[in-house]
């Protein structure tokens, strides 16, 4: 039996996917290593920078069988796989530090790729920053339009006025085309000057958008060098939160949870110590109802106007300015936010009261997570039925439950690549807060219950930070 060791080039198998090209490397510690008896290698798969313990008796040597594996499969990234292989091989033989091809431009920046993953994650991420620092995209303008004036499109007494048809006033609540395709628009940015706390994968497009249809907008994040690429888009760099709110009339912020959005608004050096009568805050973070009305009591407290604006979309609506917002609580800083909202978002919906936004939102989400853990389940038992689970993919995009969360995760399962469109992490606490509604009201949520101890069991096994469909390794464990 051929002994296997760190640094062997070789096939693996996980579970519901073919063998795959990969390395044996130093396990990361910041993956648990399942329990059970079986012999287990660690294992860095090439052409996705996935990563997994796989069971040794699903690990064969590379150049031994590669004639029988490398013709079984002929997707792209497939072949992009075994390509980045066979250059490692081939620098070995020469003596020449085995490093991926992804790395071999800068090796002693970037490291070898016998790094643990969690390490060549944060090498990776720093060379995507230094790509968008360098070569920020701009939004193409469309050919100017006659847009009516912000008087005209807000008064009453203008029936005959109408804007284009892609874009609706806020006011309204007709349903909207989630199927439309994205077609750049030329927004009548205010006059008022705009904050945007929180640049993470949701927020730096967002701010981003803001800045390239003509907003004064002034960014701070946690983590300054996130501020970069919007700085260098047009937006002004604030030293706080209160110096942000200082600066602005009104201040949206999107981090990742209630205890984040605390923290930034009565923290120190917080957005009450910089908010006076007038100013709007708008919060656009995923979360609990309590916290919501907590936030919004100490804003006004200041004499401040307060908005809750939580979004459906994830990176990809985000970037194009296609999310859909679910506004509730002040009528009049809803309205200040018209042309902002136009250039983070395809529709706009007022909610009403106080709340009304985040229970929107927590049901939504409890939908999408529930679905999601339901596709992962079908595609694993697909494969243990013996059938091809890309045939069933093909069919479900073909039939009533075509959408675009199946054609974008359900390709994500089958490819094994998981880029944090929607990060795992971020859909458990989306699911706990809506249990957290069923909770309160009696209302039994058998599904998304169950689902949720799916994505909980994800996170344990390593998958917080990777993208919700990650779930899949959960169920297909």
């Amino acid at each position: 039996m051929t002994t296997l060791k760190v640094g062997d080039f070789v096939w693996a198998k996980m579970t519901g996917y073919p063998y795959w090209p990969g390395k044996i490397v130093e396990e990361d510690k910041d993956v648990k290593k399942p329990k059970g008896k079986s012999e287990m290698h660690y294992v860095r798969f090439y052409g996705t920078g996935d990563h997994a313990w796989t069971k040794v008796e699903l690990i064969k040597p590379y150049e031994e069988n590669k004639e029988t594996f490398s013709v079984a499969n002929k997707r792209p990234n497939f072949i992009d796989a075994v390509k980045e292989i066979e250059h490692a091989s081939e620098r070995r033989g020469k003596g020449i530090p085995d490093t991926s091809s992804e790395e071999e431009e800068s090796e002693d920046e970037n490291g070898s790729d016998d790094e643990p993953l969690s390490k060549h994650a944060k090498i990776t991420s720093k060379k995507a920053e230094k790509t968008t620092k360098s070569t920020p995209k701009r939004r193409k303008q469309p050919k100017k339009q006659n847009y009516p004036s912000r008087e005209q499109r807000f008064s009453s007494d203008t029936p005959d006025i109408k804007l284009p048809s892609s874009r609706r006033s806020p006011d309204t609540t007709a349903d909207a085309d989630s199927t439309t395709q994205y077609i750049p628009r030329e927004v009548m940015a205010t006059d008022k000057k705009i904050g945007f706390i929180g640049l993470g994968i949701m927020g730096s497009s967002m701010a981003r958008n803001l800045v390239e249809t003509g907003h004064d907008v002034t960014v701070w994040n946690r983590t300054q060098d996130k501020c970069t690429s919007v700085i260098k888009a047009g937006a002004k760099q604030g030293s706080s939160p209160a110096d942000v709110v200082q600066q602005c009339d009104i201040i949206f912020s999107c981090v990742a949870d209630p205890n984040a959005v605390r923290d930034i608004v009565i923290g120190n050096y917080g957005v009450l110590q910089g908010m006076s009568s007038g100013k709007g805050f708008v919060d656009m973070s995923t979360i609990d109802v309590d916290t919501v009305k907590e936030i919004a009591e100490a804003i006004c407290m200041r004499g401040g106007r307060y908005l809750e604006a939580p979004v459906n979309g994830s990176k990809k609506e985000a970037e194009h300015g296609q999310l859909v917002i679910l506004a509730a609580g002040d009528r009049s800083l809803y309205m200040d936010c018209y042309s902002s909202f136009e250039a983070m978002g395809k529709k706009t919906f007022f909610l009403g009261e106080l709340g009304n936004g985040a229970k929107n939102k927590m049901i939504m989400s409890m939908m999408m997570g529930s679905f999601m853990a339901s596709i992962s389940e079908s595609l694993s038992l697909a494969e243990k039925a013996g059938l091809d689970q890309y045939t069933l993919l093909e069919i479900l995009n073909m039939g009533a439950l075509s959408c675009p969360l199946v054609k974008s995760k359900g390709a994500a399962v089958l490819e094994g690549h998981f880029p944090a469109n929607f990060p795992l992490r971020h859909m458990q606490k989306d699911l706990r807060l809506g249990l957290q509604i069923g909770e309160e009201l009696e209302q039994p949520l058998h599904i998304a219950g169950a689902s949720n101890e799916l994505y909980k069991r994800s996170k344990a096994m390593g998958y917080g930070d990777r993208d919700m469909a990650c779930v899949y390794r959960a169920v297909n464990a």
